[in-house]
C-alpha cells in the first residue's frame, strides 16, 4: 500500500478540519534548515525555541547534551515537539540539571568529542554551519543560504563551545543597541530563523519533496490517533 493510499484511510479517522491543519503544516516545512542547542540547560528556553522551530517550519532540531541532559517543559513547548524530528546527541557525561545556575564549567574531552560528532554528521550531510558568536562582524542576513545550513546555538552562560567554533563555517552575531550584550537564547532563535527562513522560503528547495511530505502526514497522522485512542 502506497503511502498515499495510508493517508487516505488514515485521514478519515480524524477531523477534516484537523487534516487540513496537518496538510498546511506539511506544506510549510523545510528540511534545508534546522537548529541546533548545544548544551542548554533550561528547559524552558529549549521549549521555546522549539516552537518557533514550529512556526517557521523547521521540522529537525538537534540538542547537543555534554554536560546537561534536557528534559522538554511540555508547558511551555504547547505540544509542538510530538510534532517534530528532535534528534538528541548525548555525551556518556551529561546528567540532568538540577534547579540553579550549572556550576561545573570544565570541559571534558567526551563533551569535545560528542560535540564534534553532532557536527561531522551535519557536515556529511551538506549543512553549512552557523555559529552565534557575541562580537562576530558578520549580521544574521549575511549568512550564505545557496547551501541547507544548520544555525548553532550556544548554552545560556558561556555560548558556543570553542570545538562547535572550530568547526563553524560562518560566524554571527545580533547587533545590540543598548547595554546587553545579547538576547534571550529563545528570543535570539526567533529572530534569526524569522530572517532566514523569510530569505530562504524563496527558493524552491525550501519545501519538502511529495514524498517527503507524505512520509510526515502519514506519520502525523498515525501520531494524531495514537493520541485519540489513548483517551478512549
Amino acid at each position: 500500500m502506497t503511502a498515499k493510499e495510508q493517508i487516505e484511510i488514515l485521514s478519515a479517522k480524524i477531523t477534516p478540519g484537523r487534516f487540513a491543519k496537518m496538510r498546511h503544516a506539511a506544506a510549510n516545512r523545510t528540511r534545508r534548515l534546522t537548529v541546533v542547542l548545544e548544551d542548554i540547560f533550561q528547559a524552558h528556553n529549549a521549549a521555546a525555541a522549539l516552537r518557533s522551530c514550529d512556526a517557521f517550519g523547521v521540522q529537525e532540531v538537534h540538542f547537543i547534551e555534554n554536560k546537561y541532559r534536557l528534559r522538554i517543559s511540555r508547558n511551555v513547548d504547547m505540544g509542538v515537539s510530538k510534532w517534530q524530528d528532535l534528534i538528541r546527541h548525548t555525551s556518556p557525561t551529561a546528567r540532568y540539571q538540577k534547579n540553579g545556575m550549572p556550576k561545573d564549567l570544565e570541559t571534558r574531552p567526551e563533551e569535545i568529542a560528542n560535540t564534534r560528532a553532532a557536527l561531522q554528521g551535519l557536515k556529511e550531510r551538506g549543512f553549512r554551519l552557523a555559529a552565534a558568536a557575541v562580537g562576530a562582524e558578520n549580521s544574521i542576513g549575511e549568512i550564505p543560504t545557496d547551501k541547507p545550513v544548520a544555525l548553532l546555538i550556544g548554552t545560556e552562560l558561556t555560548g558556543l563551545s570553542p570545538a562547535a567554533l572550530e568547526m563553524a563555517d560562518f560566524e554571527f552575531s545580533a547587533p545590540m543597541a543598548g547595554f546587553a550584550q545579547s538576547l534571550n537564547l529563545s528570543v535570539f532563535a526567533g529572530i534569526c530563523l524569522d530572517r532566514l527562513s523569510d530569505k530562504m522560503r524563496r527558493e524552491p528547495s525550501w519545501y519538502l519533496s511529495e514524498a517527503e511530505r507524505d512520509a510526515l502526514l502519514l506519520n502525523w497522522l498515525k501520531i494524531s490517533i495514537a493520541d485519540w485512542q489513548s483517551f478512549i
